[in-house]
């Protein structure tokens, strides 16, 4: 329930409803936090013209920017409108040798040819060439010296490679509006990646970290949506001259008119938090650049508004369907409350469910295959089965089975309590099941399903891919160089950037 409306303070409106528990604003600064005057539960404040700031320019990101079906000329008011969208706007003028259709623009009467994007490229089979080699962990050097290309045009191609992902990507996640979720699937699970980046600059060598946020689609495994902590339109240094400005900097973060990046101020203590005990050789720092930015264009999103302008977008990717979905998240509290503000009417309505899992990620390999045999043992003596009869067992009729078995450890279970999953999987160790929109009214069967299928193994195959097959997403290792030299604050597989 939001705050009485008719609360007015000094604003000298009516006289608040006694009787509607609207809460209050307690804490300081950036810890502001509300306390709902029904339950009690305190909620951190958020921005909200920040997170409808980042969702827009998401919403942005999914719209094919028209380069190379509009008018050239940056100065015209047609630039960016492309022939598909805005037909109005141009003329057919003839069409080039290779029968390629031309344009005129109305407007500036300049021409621009419309064909494949690659028409006009001398080495067209070295595009693949290049995307292969850079999702397959060659460094630029090597895709330079393997595809026998100078380093400028492998910065073109990968420009041009950038160029046709957007526009497949603004395609396809517009054509997901569209996409029968009853009957391809309605579970997605959610989670962020850390990507550890190096500065480029030899002052402030650190690991700067960077969340990837990615929802996938449970049953097929498609990315729905991936979003980076980053925009590369944004100006740290801009936002902070505004903050000066108009008095933000006096403000509670979530007051403020700058909400949605960082500024250049709080990112270089950061990077002077981070590179505190780095020795550099007095050789070495007298020459070196002392910029900031990574790259030295945009600014970095932060972390809890891109956790809600996230779930806006995948409200609105899934919103024209009226079915029941169920949305399992990674165990971070931000992430969930972010979900459970977006889908706040629908969860109410008892249309969405919403999970979060945590499960021991970082262990070996020994120990969860250790652990994977226990839960299969565990699970063969409550069937009172083999472990051929296990095997053997159709997937649906296997599925009801462990449905039966955790309706009776259900029983008993406190309502909204985080549940421990009996049977152990290798992918999902010792994974603990927390459900958000647990309630009174629904019922065992549906709450041991619900359990059974609070799994995060489409995202994290996904990122598993990531991290081995791109050499920048890869985990840093530690190496006899490094652990010798700790404050370096590095590692070897890192890349600069």
């Amino acid at each position: 329930m939001h705050p009485d409306p008719r609360d007015g303070r000094g604003l000298n409106l009516s006289t608040a409803n006694a009787n509607f528990p609207r809460g209050k604003v307690i804490g300081k600064g950036d810890k502001k936090t509300f306390a709902c005057g029904s339950c009690g539960q305190e909620s951190i404040l958020k921005n909200n013209r920040a997170i409808v700031e980042e969702y827009t320019r998401l919403r942005r990101l999914q719209r094919p920017d028209g380069a190379g079906r509009s008018c050239r000329q940056n100065t015209c008011l047609s630039n960016g409108k492309s022939v598909d969208d805005r037909p109005e706007f141009y003329r057919k003028s003839g069409r080039s040798k290779a029968g390629n259709q031309r344009y005129t623009c109305k407007r500036c009467q300049s021409t621009f040819t419309v064909g494949h994007p690659a028409r006009t490229h001398k080495r067209k089979s070295k595009n693949g060439e290049v995307l292969k080699l850079l999702v397959h962990g060659n460094s630029l050097s090597k895709i330079s010296e393997i595809a026998d290309l100078a380093p400028r045009d492998v910065y073109r191609k990968l420009d041009f490679i950038h160029e046709r992902v957007r526009e497949f990507t603004a395609r396809r996640e517009g054509d997901l509006r569209s996409v029968d979720w009853e009957r391809y699937g309605r579970r997605f699970a959610t989670d962020g990646q850390t990507l550890t980046l190096n500065w480029p600059n030899r002052k402030k060598w650190a690991s700067v970290a960077v969340q990837h946020l990615c929802t996938a689609h449970a049953n097929s495994g498609y990315i729905v949506l991936g979003h980076l902590q980053f925009d590369p339109t944004g100006d740290m240094e801009r936002v902070e001259i505004d903050m000066a400005v108009n008095g933000d900097t006096t403000k509670a973060r979530c007051m403020r008119r700058h909400g949605r990046l960082w500024t250049a101020a709080e990112f270089k203590k950061y990077l002077d938090d981070i590179t505190a005990k780095v020795v550099l050789d007095p050789e070495i720092a007298a020459d070196v650049d002392l910029g900031l930015q990574l790259p030295h264009e945009g600014g970095l999103v932060r972390q809890d508004i891109q956790q809600y302008a996230h779930p806006l977008m995948l409200r609105r990717m899934v919103s024209h369907s009226g079915c029941r979905f169920y949305f399992v998240e990674d165990g971070d509290a931000g992430l969930s409350k972010a979900f459970l503000a977006a889908f706040a009417p629908e969860v109410q309505a008892g249309r969405v469910d919403i999970a979060t899992v945590a499960f021991d990620k970082y262990q070996v390999n020994d120990i969860r295959e250790a652990l994977w045999a226990q839960g299969r043992r565990d699970l063969r003596n409550d069937l009172g089965l083999s472990a051929h009869q296990l095997d053997s067992l159709p997937e649906k009729i296997f599925n009801e089975e462990v449905d039966r078995e955790i309706v009776k450890r259900l029983a008993g279970h406190r309502l909204g309590t985080p549940f421990a999953w009996p049977y152990h999987t290798k992918s999902e160790p010792s994974r603990v099941v927390d459900l958000k929109t647990d309630r009174p009214e629904l019922t065992t069967e549906r709450c041991a399903r619900l359990m059974r299928l609070a799994t995060l193994r489409s995202v994290d195959s996904y990122f598993h891919k990531i991290r081995s097959n791109v050499r920048a997403a890869s985990r840093p290792v530690s190496t006899p160089s490094n652990i010798a030299a700790p404050g370096i604050g590095i590692s070897s597989t890192s890349q600069r950037f």
